[in-house]
C-alpha cells in the first residue's frame, strides 16, 4: 500500500520535476482560448447602425491613476491594466459605429516620412474617448472562526472598490459632450473547515477551504464596455437609445444620473467637421499647382487608372466642394450687407453645381455604400442650405427699396468670387483629369 502511495504522489507532481533537463517537458493543457464576452456586449450590438457611418470615433488616453503598484510577495507591479485603452476601441467596434485607430500612429507617420503615404488622406476624428481609471481601495473585510473539540469552520470577506471617469469629447471644438463615472465593488471570500484529534498519541490535522474572487481585469472591462455603452446613449436621442438600454440587466449595472449627455453632438459635430475639412483643403488650382512625387509624376494616363481610385477621387472632390458650399452659404445667411450675402450666394451657388456634377460622375463609376451615403449627405445638406441662403437674399433684395428714395440701388446678380474657389469647368485638365468631360 506504501508503494502504490508513493506511485499516486508521483502522478501528480509537476511536470518538470523529475525531467532530464536536456528533454522538454510536457506542457499542461489548461481551459480553451476562447472569445471575450461580458454582460453588455448584447446592449453594445443593438446600436449598430444607429450611429451614422459618417462619423467617426477614436479612444484617446485611458492612464491607471490609481498610483497603486506592489513588487512584495511576487506581485508583479501595476494592479490595474495598462491596456484600457484598447478595451474601449474594442468596445466602440462591437457597437458598429466607424472606428479610427489613433492608440499607434507611427506606422502611418513613419509612412509619410519615407513618401508612400499622405497623411492628408486620414480619415479625420469627430469625438475621442479619454479619461483615467483613478480609484483603487482595499476594503477592510469581515470573518469568523469557532472550533469545538478541536472541529469549526472558518469565513472571511473582502472587497475592492475601483472607480473610473470617461469622457467623449468633439474633436474640433474640444468641448466634453458626454461623461460617465462609475465604480464597483469586487468580491472576494474564504471558506473552509479544520479539524485537529488525537487517536492515542498520535495528532490527525485536516484542513480543507477555497477562494473565490471576481478578476479584477475582467471586471475592469465590463467597466469599461458599459461606460462606452452609455458615452454613446448621451450621444443619442432617448427614443433610440431606450432599447437598447433595456438589454442591460440592473443586476450587471445601473446607472441613475445620465444629465451630461448632448442629443445634438452627432448632428452638430457631422456639419462642423465636414466644413472644417472643407476649411483646411487646399483648393484645385493649388492642388494643381503642387509639385507631386516622382512616383505619381510617372502616373499612368486618366484612361489607364483604376475605376477605384477615380471614385475616390470624385468623392473627395464632392465632398470638399459640398462642404465648402455649406461654409459660403452660412457665411451669407450671416452677412451684414446685402452686397456680401450675394458674394457669397453665388459662390455657394457655384460650389453646390461642382459638387452635385461631381458626384453624379461619381456615381456613375459605382461610388455607393457608405462612403457614397456620406457624400451625399454633405451635399443634400448643401443644397438645403444653399437654397435658404438664396430665400434670404432675394428677401433682402426685395426690402431694399423700401428704406427711402436715397436708398441705394440692389445689388446686381450675384457673381461668383473669382478669387474664391471653384470647380473644374468642362474643357479644363482638372475636369479632363476628373473624367467630367467624358
Amino acid at each position: 500500500m506504501i508503494g502504490a502511495a508513493a506511485l499516486q504522489g508521483c502522478a501528480v507532481m509537476p511536470p518538470g520535476v523529475f525531467a532530464d533537463r536536456a528533454s522538454n517537458v510536457e506542457m499542461v493543457q489548461g481551459p480553451p482560448v476562447e472569445d471575450v464576452v461580458t454582460a453588455f456586449d448584447e446592449a453594445l450590438a443593438c446600436l449598430r447602425g444607429k450611429v451614422q457611418p459618417g462619423i467617426t470615433f477614436a479612444v484617446g488616453q485611458i492612464v491607471d491613476a490609481t498610483g497603486k503598484e506592489s513588487y512584495a510577495d511576487g506581485a508583479t507591479g501595476k494592479f490595474v491594466t495598462q491596456g484600457a485603452g484598447e478595451m474601449v476601441q474594442s468596445a466602440l467596434f462591437r457597437a458598429g459605429v466607424t472606428v479610427v485607430n489613433r492608440r499607434d500612429p507611427n506606422i502611418p507617420i513613419i509612412e509619410t516620412q519615407w513618401g508612400i503615404r499622405d497623411l492628408q488622406q486620414q480619415m479625420p476624428v469627430n469625438f475621442y474617448i479619454s479619461g483615467s481609471v483613478n480609484s483603487l481601495d482595499f476594503i477592510p473585510g469581515g470573518g469568523f472562526s469557532a472550533q469545538v473539540g478541536g472541529v469549526g469552520p472558518r469565513y472571511r470577506q473582502n472587497r475592492i472598490l475601483i472607480g473610473l471617469d470617461l469622457s467623449m469629447t468633439d474633436a474640433l471644438t474640444g468641448r466634453i459632450v458626454a461623461s460617465v463615472p462609475l465604480q464597483k465593488q469586487i468580491f472576494s471570500r474564504e471558506t473552509g473547515a479544520s479539524m485537529g484529534r488525537f487517536f492515542g498519541d498520535t495528532l490527525v490535522s485536516l484542513d480543507m477551504g477555497g477562494q473565490e474572487r471576481e478578476a479584477v481585469h475582467f471586471a475592469l472591462r465590463q467597466m469599461l464596455s458599459f461606460a462606452t455603452f452609455e458615452l454613446l446613449g448621451q450621444l443619442m436621442n432617448a427614443s433610440t437609445f431606450r432599447p437598447c438600454s433595456e438589454l442591460v440587466s440592473p443586476f450587471h449595472g445601473t446607472i441613475g444620473n445620465t444629465g451630461t449627455g448632448d442629443p445634438e453632438a452627432l448632428q452638430l459635430a457631422r456639419q462642423r467637421g465636414a466644413a472644417a475639412v472643407a476649411a483646411q483643403a487646399p483648393r484645385p488650382q493649388q492642388v494643381a499647382a503642387q509639385p507631386q512625387p516622382a512616383a505619381e509624376q510617372q502616373a499612368r494616363p486618366q484612361a489607364a487608372r483604376s475605376i477605384e481610385e477615380q471614385v475616390r477621387e470624385l468623392a473627395n472632390h464632392a465632398m470638399v466642394f459640398g462642404a465648402r458650399a455649406v461654409a459660403a452659404a452660412e457665411e451669407s445667411l450671416a452677412a451684414e450687407t446685402t452686397d456680401k450675402a450675394a458674394q457669397k450666394a453665388a459662390e455657394a451657388t457655384e460650389l453646390l453645381r461642382g459638387a452635385v456634377q461631381i458626384l453624379q460622375r461619381a456615381a456613375e463609376l459605382g461610388l455607393s455604400g457608405p462612403e457614397g451615403d456620406a457624400v451625399a449627405l454633405v451635399v443634400e445638406r448643401g443644397i438645403s442650405i444653399v437654397q435658404q441662403a438664396q430665400q434670404d437674399l432675394a428677401r433682402r433684395m426685395q426690402a431694399a427699396p423700401a428704406a427711402g428714395p436715397d436708398a441705394p440701388a440692389a445689388p446686381a446678380a450675384p457673381q461668383p468670387d473669382p478669387e474664391g474657389p471653384q470647380p473644374p469647368r468642362p474643357g479644363t485638365p482638372e475636369a479632363q483629369r476628373l473624367g467630367l468631360d467624358e
